[in-house]
């Protein structure tokens, strides 16, 4: 009688109601971990044995909607393990309809534990940069077939008209250059982890931990290797990029200086995801150069246009110097992508205080707004600020900055 072979265990992982491309990269690092042990990738949680789940808390909406997800999942047969943010942040939330095994985004190598068997531990596994991204493209809004009379079509004789066509001259220019590497598939640079700041309103920061920066020499030599396989679209990230450097006595400065030395003789484009405003004011001149040629997209939390709202956030800027210091990147990059991110009602915002976030929207030329209604956690400072502000307040507000949006063309979420 032939004996057949133990049936392989098998493994779903998912990243439900999470746009986090950190988060994201360490699924696919989950992937090859269980791949390396001897699992097989099931496509559906129904059909394994294991449902290892990647969750959020950044907001209400994304705490309630995986609470609403682990009691549907639950139904399955395979055992949920729950990782991410939320077990780190909303314990007692989460203990009300899951009791089971949890990991914290910070302690994310603790998965060994519940796998003492596997041969390959998470640590062994290389690192990833790169995760299936869908329609998302770095060059968002830009079509090298559209003509600029397409483009006039689009925008009108607008500011944003300009600064489309010599973004589309750029990448051009780019893409000549680099006819025979790898220029479509953004390459996800992870540079640290961990937050070294302590906003207000954060639910996250206790989840992800202290700031732990990869060395210089490594990521150098992480970044050779990536240039030498043909990969030329890199997005810097960390959950707090602007921090990197301070636990090893370095900087993002230093750093951004490294990489650049180490791709003299290639053509190479830079984004940076998740810029601080207040690192910005203090390194833009400085960094004028690589803002030139290298760095022609940034994602940039401004949160409000109220200097009394960024100090009760415990934000440590001054708006009027992140609008100077955005509108000097566009004279030294006319085709320079800024995203930024606003949240709109934070505790005690007045009429006066969205007022500022609305001028400073209008004086700033972004190429994309995403707005975030502000989310209350008893546990966070801003919790004791007041008064709050109401839901419908918030909705009309976001309304208001929509329609100025809408009225300069620039997309918005």
């Amino acid at each position: 009688m032939i004996e057949m072979p133990d049936k392989r265990k098998s493994v779903f992982i998912s990243t439900p109601f999470c746009e986090c491309s950190l988060r994201k990269l360490e699924a696919i690092k989950l992937k090859n971990y269980f791949s390396l042990n001897n699992f097989e990738l099931a496509t559906s949680y129904a059909d394994a044995d294991y449902h290892l789940c990647i969750s959020c808390s950044v907001t209400k909406i994304n705490v309630n909607y995986h609470l609403d997800y682990f009691k549907e999942v639950q139904k399955a047969p395979g055992e949920l393990i729950v990782m991410g943010c939320l077990p780190g942040t909303n314990q007692e939330d989460l203990e009300t309809v899951f009791t089971g095994k949890k990991i914290v985004t910070k302690n994310i190598n603790e998965i060994d534990r519940y796998f003492p068997d596997f041969r390959i531990k998470f640590h062994q596994v290389p690192d990833v940069y790169f995760y299936d991204i869908g329609a998302f493209h770095m060059f968002t809004e830009l079509n090298l077939n559209k003509s600029a009379w397409g483009l006039l079509l689009k925008y009108g004789l607008s500011k944003t008209f300009f600064r489309q066509y010599n973004r589309q001259h750029q990448i051009h220019e780019f893409l000549k250059a680099n006819q025979k590497y790898n220029t479509t598939d953004p390459c996800f640079f992870k540079i640290s982890s961990g937050c070294a700041n302590n906003c207000a309103y954060c639910n996250i920061r206790e989840a992800i931990g202290k700031i732990k920066s990869k060395s210089i020499d490594n990521l150098v030599e992480e970044y050779s290797g990536l240039l030498k396989q043909g990969y030329r679209n890199f997005h810097i990230v960390a959950e707090d990029i602007c921090s990197y450097g301070l636990d090893i006595k370095s900087s993002l400065s230093e750093l951004l200086k490294a990489l650049s030395d180490t791709d003299k003789g290639y053509t190479v484009k830079w984004a940076l995801n998740g810029v601080n405003p207040n690192w910005l004011v203090k390194n833009y001149k400085e960094l004028s150069p690589l803002f030139n040629s290298k760095i022609w997209e940034i994602m940039i939390a401004v949160e409000s246009g109220s200097d009394r709202i960024i100090e009760l956030m415990n934000r440590h800027y001054k708006i009027k110097e992140v609008e100077n210091a955005l509108v000097a990147l566009r004279k030294i990059n006319t085709g320079l992508r800024i995203n930024g991110l606003f949240i709109i009602g934070f505790p005690s915002e007045t009429e006066e205080d969205f007022g500022a976030t609305l001028s400073f929207l209008q004086k700033v030329n972004f190429d994309d707004v995403i707005f975030s209604d502000y989310s209350e956690f008893e546990n966070r400072a801003s919790a004791k600020i007041f008064p709050k502000v109401s839901e419908e307040i918030i909705l009309e507000r976001k309304s208001r900055a929509k329609k100025i949006l809408q009225s300069l063309k620039t997309p918005n979420y």
